[in-house]
């Protein structure tokens, strides 16, 4: 192999050149991307509000500990029972 010399100007030349090549790919991909789609509040979301609110209310004491024997999963599965029959 050949050893490669440059001056320390050609180096920074070189670096310099390397960079605003990364830059400008980079602006390029950014500027490409489709910006997110919020989601809407659903008929289904509301409802899941609702239930959640009733489930918490049955499976919970009064200060607002869980029930004896009752998990986050009951509170759950209670709420999606209650939206079914809304």
């Amino acid at each position: 192999m050949a050893d490669v010399t440059m001056t320390l100007e050609e180096y920074e030349a070189l670096r310099r050149l390397i960079t605003s090549e990364r830059e400008s790919e980079g602006a390029t991909l950014v500027a490409k991307e489709a910006p997110k789609k919020r989601k809407s509040n659903k008929k289904m979301n509301r409802a899941m509000s609702k239930a959640l609110k009733q489930a918490n209310a049955q499976l919970r004491t009064s200060s607002g500990k869980l029930r004896k024997g009752k998990t986050q999963g009951d509170v759950m599965r209670l709420a999606h029972r209650l939206r079914k029959k809304m």
